[in-house]
This record gives C-alpha cells, sequence and structure tokens, in this order.
C-alpha cells in the first residue's frame, strides 16, 4: 500500500511541477491584452512567481515541522487546482480595475490576484512531499533529489505543451480550466486512495467545475476570429472607424495581437489601409528601388503586402505566426498562392541564399519591435542580402524627440554607423500618432518622383545620447519603453477598454 501511495505521490510532485509553469505561462498571456508583452511584464510575471514559490517553500517547510498528517497535501493540491479552474472569473474581474493604473502597480495587483495564491500553495507542497517520503535522515538528500527532478521535468513537460499546443488550440479558458481539474483529480484520488477524503471537500469540487460556465473573454459580437498562442492573443474585429479624410464613420476589419492594431482594412476596398504609412512607404519605395524583387518582414494583414503585389513587385514574405498567415488570407483578401515563410526573421535571413532589391522591416509585435534585428550585426547581414542599388525599409514609432525618440535616433545612428545612406520620412500627424520610415542603402540615395512626404533630415537630429546597437548589448528594448509604453496607453483606451464595455453592454 505504502508502494502505491508513493508512486502516487511522485506523479502528483510531476504534475505540481506542470502547474507552476502552466499558470505561469497563462498568466503572462491573460495580461498582454492588457499590458502587453514588454519586459516589464515579463520581469513582473517571474518576479511574483519567485515570491510566490519561495513564500511556498518556506510555509510547506513550516507545515511539515507542525503537521504529519500526509492529507494537508491533498489539500493544498486540491485548493490550489480550484484557484487554477477560476483563474479567468478572477481576471476577468481584476483586470478592468487594474488597467486604469499604471503598468508597474497594474501588472503587480493582477498577479497577485490571480498567479500569487496557487504558486504559494504549489510551492507548498513539494517540501511537504518530500517530508512524507523521507523516514530517516539519510533519505532526505535522495527524497529532496527525486521530488525536484520530477517536479522540473512535469514542469519542461507542461511548456512544450502549454506553449505550442493547448494554448493555441483550446485558448487560455480551456487551458486553465483542464489542468485545474487535472490538478483536482489527482488530489481526490490520493483522498480516496488514503481514506481521508472529507464531504466539505466535495464543495471546492464544484465550485472548479461550474466555474466554467461563468467565464467569458471578450466574446464581443463585433470579434469575428479569436485565438491564443503563445506569442499572444489575436483578434479579428470588424466595426467602424472614424475616416478624418471623409469626415464620416466608415466599416473596418482590423487585425489585433494583444489588442494592439497591427491592419486596420478598409471593409469596402480591402487593398486600402486606414493608416498613412501603407500609402508612404509604397510611394517611398517607388521612388527609391531599382529592382521588383522584395522581401517584406512581417505580414499581418498583408495591406502592405497587397499594396507591392499591385506595383508589380516579386515579394517573399517572412511571418512568424503562422496564426497570422492563416488570418490574412481568410479575412484580409491575401492570395493562397502567397509565398509566406513562417520564420524568425534574422533566423531567415542568416539561412537564406536568396537577394533582394528591397528589404522591408514592418515587424511590430503588439507594441513592441524586434530588438534582434535593429543591430549593427543585423544591418550588416543585411548587406549580404542586398543587390547593388537595394534599398531596407525599416517602419518604426514616430517619436524622434526628447527620450522617447532615443530608440529611433539609436537606430539611425547604429545604421550610419554601418556605412549605410539613411532618409527618414515621417507619416504625417504628431509623434504619438504617426510612424517613422527608415530608408537606407549602401548606394545614394536619389529619388525618382517628387518628394511629397516629410523628411526629418540628419541635420536636424541631435544624436548626443544616441547609442549604437550591438548584440552583445541588447539595450533597445530598454530605450523604446518610453515609447511603447506610450502607444499601449494609447490602444488600451480605444481597444481594450472598448471590448471591456462592450462585455457589459452584452
Amino acid at each position: 500500500m505504502l508502494h502505491k501511495i508513493k508512486n502516487l505521490i511522485f506523479i502528483l510532485a510531476f504534475i505540481e511541477g506542470g502547474a507552476v509553469m502552466c499558470v505561469e505561462l497563462c498568466s503572462a498571456k491573460i495580461l498582454s491584452p492588457y499590458f502587453g508583452t514588454s519586459i516589464y511584464v515579463w520581469a513582473s510575471v517571474l518576479g511574483i512567481t519567485l515570491t510566490a514559490l519561495m513564500s511556498g517553500y518556506y510555509l510547506g517547510g513550516y507545515v511539515s515541522s507542525k503537521n504529519h498528517k500526509k492529507s494537508i497535501i491533498f489539500w493544498m493540491m486540491l485548493v490550489a487546482g480550484c484557484f487554477v479552474a477560476i483563474t479567468p472569473i478572477i481576471s476577468d474581474f481584476v483586470l478592468p480595475i487594474t488597467i486604469n493604473f499604471n503598468l508597474l502597480i497594474g501588472t503587480i495587483i493582477s498577479l497577485l490576484s490571480f498567479l500569487f495564491i496557487p504558486l504559494v500553495l504549489f510551492g507548498a507542497v513539494s517540501p511537504l512531499i518530500i517530508n512524507f517520503l523521507t523516514e530517516q535522515a539519510k533519505e532526505s538528500g535522495k527524497s529532496s533529489g527525486n521530488v525536484y527532478a520530477i517536479s522540473t521535468l512535469g514542469g519542461i513537460f507542461t511548456t512544450f505543451t502549454v506553449g505550442f499546443y493547448t494554448l493555441p488550440q483550446f485558448g487560455i479558458t480551456a487551458t486553465l480550466y483542464s489542468y485545474g481539474l487535472l490538478v483536482i483529480g489527482i488530489a481526490l484520488i490520493l483522498f480516496l486512495f488514503t481514506k481521508t477524503f472529507k464531504f466539505s471537500s466535495t464543495l471546492l469540487v464544484l465550485l472548479a467545475i461550474f466555474s466554467y460556465n461563468f467565464q467569458n473573454r471578450f466574446n464581443s459580437k463585433e470579434v469575428i476570429y479569436q485565438s491564443e498562442g503563445i506569442l499572444g492573443e489575436i483578434k479579428v474585429v470588424d466595426r467602424s472607424l472614424f475616416n478624418a479624410k471623409e469626415n464620416r464613420n466608415k466599416p473596418y476589419r482590423e487585425l489585433m495581437v494583444n489588442n494592439i492594431s497591427q491592419t486596420i482594412m478598409d471593409i469596402n476596398d480591402p487593398n486600402k489601409s486606414y493608416w498613412d504609412y501603407v500609402d508612404v512607404l509604397t510611394y517611398t519605395i517607388n521612388s527609391y528601388a531599382t529592382g521588383n524583387k522584395a522581401l517584406l518582414l512581417g505580414l499581418g494583414g498583408g495591406t502592405l503586402y497587397k499594396q507591392l503585389e499591385k506595383n508589380k513587385l516579386n515579394v517573399d514574405v517572412v511571418e512568424i505566426d503562422e496564426r497570422v498567415e492563416a488570418v490574412a488570407k481568410k479575412y484580409f483578401n491575401i492570395n493562397n498562392n502567397v509565398n509566406v515563410v513562417i520564420d524568425d526573421a534574422r533566423h531567415y535571413l542568416n539561412i537564406t541564399k536568396n537577394k533582394y532589391d528591397i528589404i522591408i522591416y514592418d515587424l511590430y509585435h503588439s507594441e513592441t519591435p524586434p530588438i534582434h534585428l535593429m543591430t549593427k550585426e543585423a544591418f550588416h547581414e543585411i548587406k549580404t542580402k542586398l543587390n547593388k542599388n537595394g534599398v531596407l525599409v525599416i517602419n518604426f514609432y514616430g517619436f524622434i524627440l526628447d527620450s522617447k525618440g532615443k530608440a529611433a535616433r539609436s537606430i539611425y545612428k547604429t545604421l550610419l554607423a554601418e556605412k549605410y545612406n539613411v532618409l527618414l520620412y515621417a507619416t504625417p500627424g504628431a509623434e504619438q500618432n504617426r510612424n517613422l520610415l527608415f530608408i537606407c542603402s549602401q548606394e545614394e540615395l536619389k529619388s525618382k518622383n517628387e518628394i511629397i512626404n516629410t523628411i526629418i533630415y540628419e541635420m536636424d537630429i541631435n544624436f548626443d545620447d544616441a547609442l549604437i546597437l550591438v548584440d552583445d548589448k541588447p539595450i533597445l528594448e530598454h530605450i523604446y519603453l518610453e515609447a511603447a509604453l506610450s502607444w499601449r496607453k494609447d490602444y488600451n483606451e480605444v481597444n481594450a477598454k472598448y471590448f471591456l464595455k462592450q462585455l457589459t453592454i452584452d
């Protein structure tokens, strides 16, 4: 009997280790539509995770010295499993409140509400299991090693399963609910096997089972597609937006990643983007490019791709998230025969044998650009993939002045350090509402067309605080953070809070 109980305890340790990673991954994804995926958010998730586990280890050690009943292990797992199952309910209640706080306070309060308690309980389980398995002091090392190894193995297995399968296939709610029931299930089996089950525990089980009926995550009627994945939440939304040029509301279709609009397409004219940068970028390419072989890094909803195709360019596309390709083809009128490579952009640049006349960075992931593509080494690699007179185009935040513009100034300085000729175009509007387009070439840049868009000249930019960005010192994520948080704040007002309001109305 004792041997069978020990085997079940090891299974429990495996599930406990997996539960820690499941809750951590899902909590980060729950936060992303509200607070983004910046280093601040991940630092908060990791910080609260470690704080909770530290507290749990201490709690487990303390309880094991006071209470030698094995049922305390099962109770902790049962309660933790219930918290996992109802995490979406707690987050649905808390996040509409914390979204009004600044990023640091909002993320910490949110995580304390739905991440901290279950991780404390899971953390407490390991020392309790070790205490249960250790009959003599000389066995403590072996018991500790076995328990932590099995728990870590569970974490490894669950990280890959949740990250690459259950999140994209079934979403956050179903993943948490299922894993919560798994934890509850092993706890109940141990209760029954050791004949320590009490009727009061059924109330917790019933709470977890029925909690799924009360979970509702952004089910607005305007959302026509939604999925979760390791790279974030994707939504396709049909709604009316105000068109300033036409002075009226028009129907648009939006692709959103973590509630940041990546593409906004005019439903009545699918080749037309809501944003100026697509037209400015296309016109600028026609002004400076001499060939027709183009590489577009980042597909999004494909409004830029359609403009490039319309201009008779032969376009290869690299997109890191396979869901984006499927969505673009199904909802944004992208041809099924478009050549899309699912890969990280820099990895593709490292392995491809192709050369291009035009390479375009249009690579935002929600509000964050890819720092590993904005270094001196990356720009050097780009040179080897460009034909003579080839042009590199980088779409970036609209900020160039003050602290918010330090990232753009640093990219400019890095391009100059790599011996590029650079022109900086700005789309219409204030800094917070516009895009900057870096036009770069190893050759002199001479426009074939009339210059009709705003150029910000090198002589008018103060580079004193700008940095040369290198792979060995990935500083860009820190210096663009103020600009990214500004975008996140603005999009929370127009997107996240909008959908929260829609849920209230529904």
